[in-house]
């Protein structure tokens, strides 16, 4: 071998080495992202280096380093249709934070876009939607089977790792039974994860089909998770998004499930009646009978323990909620920030948290931030929703999974879990960037085709 074959052969080899190194860091960063908790890292007094911000540092200066990845990153960046959608946004947070004095009103939501184009360009150029789905599947199936642990265990596995102060918010309990939260902050947090991604658990991406029964074992895991939340709304919002996955479904599909879904309820009504005396039975039974009583206004929870008054008082307080858009101490065009906690008597009623993103958002950021944020939601939900009227699968899933995340924001505050939303859009982005190369190389070798009397 000559000298100069020599380096030849390094330069391949070495740019080969370094690719590989980039998607470890790439697959890194989605599990630091899906999987690991907020309150694992490194604390400092000014910043706190979590394991996905490490992950985003890194993963950011390879791009940076490679001339390359640099380039094909700032023109995603600079011409994405993203960009332009998200612009007005970022604004309101930026006057936001110079008006309140709050440097957190820019920099929290700006690292959560941050980690967003990041997604985008490595599931694009590295992972590829198909991985990306995969490893979601494999990241769904180790939270699940940690969160029956962890409801056996009454303390989250997550917790032990534990290095940053003030996040972690220990134990939930509600009618004395033990919710389980995973590596969110809060059991409602958990929730909202589940029902982001429980719609690609019913993909077949291969086979570009859809069925509750796709994964069985899965979905299984997924429905108890959602039972051990002990949330009320995640429960009826899961529902519902069941019901729209049979609807997507295919008519054989359809018929399996229906079949499956028999043999669930079944077994599930012999489970309760076997053990109807036992703790977690009529803790399912409470959840069933609160959701009927929330929507009749009956008091059945009252059999399994719960308490009417509390209930009522979960009612009423939703109810002010709405007042909040008439208080004449917050500003419409200039929210709170950030760095204040909200507090406030309306019509009696004490208010200390908004159960409500989009109430949140609005007192926050005011209405400019309200619409802005809302105008990115409805044209990417709206894009999705187009989609569905072709025959690919991946859309009425990725559109399932994140009408229904928006629908249960109706009832919590977004907990720090926009990010699984955000994963749901940049798969998104990158199949219809996948789906337009398609159309646009077969457009090109039907050309050539026609020029040259053959294929090229």
């Amino acid at each position: 071998m000559t000298q100069q074959s020599a380096l030849q052969t390094s330069k391949y080899i070495k740019p080969a080495r370094e690719e590989k190194l980039f998607y470890k860091a790439a697959v890194f960063f989605l599990f630091s992202l899906f999987v690991m908790p907020q309150y694992f890292g490194i604390p400092t007094p000014l910043f706190d280096f979590t394991l996905l911000r490490m992950a985003l540092i890194l993963v950011f200066f390879m791009i940076i380093y490679d001339d390359e990845r640099k380039n094909a990153f700032a023109d995603m960046v600079l011409h994405s249709k993203l960009t332009l959608i998200l612009v007005p946004y970022v604004l309101v947070l930026l006057y936001t934070m110079v008006l309140r004095a709050d440097i957190n009103a820019f920099l929290n939501p700006f690292l959560e876009i941050f980690s967003f184009y990041l997604l985008i360009y490595v599931i694009r150029d590295y992972l590829g939607v198909e991985k990306t789905l995969k490893y979601i599947l494999v990241f769904l199936y180790l939270l699940t089977i940690l969160g029956i642990i962890e409801y056996v265990m009454g303390r989250s596995p997550f917790s032990y790792l534990e290095t940053i102060k003030g996040i972690y918010t220990g134990r939930f309990v509600r009618s004395g039974n033990y919710r389980i939260m995973s590596s969110c902050n809060h059991s409602l947090g958990y929730g909202l994860l589940l029902v982001a991604v429980t719609p690609i658990a019913c993909l077949d991406y291969q086979k570009n089909e859809i069925s509750l029964l796709r994964r069985p074992v899965l979905f299984l895991l997924l429905l108890i998770n959602v039972f051990l939340t002990g949330s009320r709304s995640t429960l009826s919002v899961f529902i519902v998004e069941a019901v729209l996955i049979f609807i997507l479904s295919s008519r054989v599909n359809k018929k399996k499930c229906i079949l499956g879904g028999s043999v669930l309820i079944a077994g599930l009504a012999i489970f309760l009646v076997v053990f109807y005396r036992t703790k977690i039975a009529q803790y399912i039974l409470l959840q069933f009978a609160s959701i009927i009583d929330s929507v009749l206004g009956t008091q059945y929870s009252n059999i399994f323990g719960g308490s009417i008054e509390a209930l009522g008082s979960s009612s009423n307080y939703r109810d002010q909620l709405k007042y909040i858009f008439k208080v004449d101490w917050l500003n419409p065009f200039l929210g709170i920030g950030r760095k204040r906690s909200f507090a406030s008597e309306i019509n009696g009623s004490f208010i200390e948290s908004i159960d409500n993103f989009y109430i949140a958002e609005y007192v926050r950021y005011a209405y400019p931030g309200l619409i802005t944020y809302g105008f990115f939601l409805i044209c990417y939900l709206g894009g999705m929703i187009k989609k569905c009227l072709t025959d690919k699968a991946v859309y009425k899933v990725l559109m399932t999974g994140m009408a229904c995340y928006m629908l249960n924001l109706l009832w919590v505050d977004s907990l720090q879990t926009l990010k699984y939303m955000y994963i749901l859009i940049a798969i998104y982005i990158c199949q219809q960037k996948n789906d337009d190369k398609v159309i646009s190389d077969v457009k090109e070798s039907k050309y050539i085709r026609k020029v040259t009397g053959k294929w090229g």
